[in-house]
């Protein structure tokens, strides 16, 4: 999991976020074809949508330093 960048994570209009990520190369492959769907839908992908991208990319996070805690 690659973590977006804090000021992406604080984006909470799709438009805004999807500009904010773009040409980012180490930003994760979910939240770049999110933005390819809303651009490819006319924007019929809502905030709650990206809420939940943005909640799903967190909890990925969360479980990516669990795991390497065990390792220790």
């Amino acid at each position: 999991m690659r973590p977006l960048r804090e000021k992406c994570e604080n984006s909470n209009a799709v438009p805004s976020f999807c500009d904010c990520i773009s040409g980012d190369e180490s930003v994760d492959v979910a939240a770049q074809a999110f933005c390819k769907r809303a651009a490819d839908s006319s924007g019929s992908v809502t905030g709650d949508e990206l809420g939940e991208l943005k909640k799903a990319l967190k909890d990925l996070e969360a479980t990516d330093v669990d795991e390497s805690c065990c390792e220790c």
